[in-house]
């Protein structure tokens, strides 16, 4: 064997042995970081609203999370990551659809964590409903009914003798009754009457009486 095959085994030797070596200490170094990058207790908290939800967990040294999120399995579109690196994490995920089933995984760095094949899931409650205030019907008033013609009593005589004709007279007529009013007299006025249109407008009131008067 000359010099040259044997610089070319030694050479091939080393170039086997540092294979190796490289190859254990990148398995180890990978175990070591996602060891310490795995997420522990995973818990889902969705808003009241239905629009919302925080992803929570914990490692074992601080990284930096990111979760991917769809409403399938196979859609993991959506992401929203951590600001910080830390072991106590918490992702808040917005402008969700109210009652629907979401699925998400957690990436750190190039390792992702997506519950062993199966992404975590949640469901987000349902919108909330708003409550409608119950319309109150409020009781009407019936209109006041005056009777007419009730015991003789009529519209156009001033029973109070106050020199205006109005309901009250008629109240009073119909309270007291119209032998027990007591009606000025005709006397008083001479030949001029109550009860009669002196002025020929169609309406009988203390104005005929005083039209009546003011002829004579």
């Amino acid at each position: 064997m000359n010099i040259k095959t044997v610089i070319v085994v030694v050479i091939m030797l080393l170039v086997g042995v540092l294979s190796v070596l490289g190859i254990t200490a990148a398995k180890t170094y990978l175990s070591s970081a996602s060891a310490g990058s795995e997420p522990k207790g995973v818990l889902t908290t969705a808003n009241e609203d239905g629009k919302g939800a925080t992803v929570s967990w914990t490692t074992d040294k601080a990284v930096q999370g990111v979760v991917e999120y769809g409403t399938t399995p196979a859609s993991l579109l959506l992401r929203n990551l951590e600001t910080d690196a830390t072991t106590s994490h918490k992702v808040t995920l917005t402008s969700l659809k109210p009652n629907t089933s979401y699925y998400f995984r957690i990436r750190v760095g190039e390792e992702v964590f997506d519950n062993s094949g199966i992404p975590y899931s949640f469901k987000t409650k349902g919108s909330a409903t708003v409550a409608v205030p119950t319309v109150v019907a409020i009781p009407t008033v019936a209109a006041e009914v005056v009777p007419t013609g009730v015991g003789g009593c009529n519209r156009t005589t001033d029973y109070d003798g106050n020199g205006t004709v109005n309901s009250v007279d008629y109240f009073k007529c119909v309270k007291d009754g119209p032998g027990k009013v007591a009606m000025p007299s005709a006397a008083a006025g001479g030949d001029c009457k109550f009860g009669v249109d002196y002025d020929g407008n169609g309406v009988i009131n203390t104005v005929d009486r005083i039209s009546c008067l003011q002829k004579k």
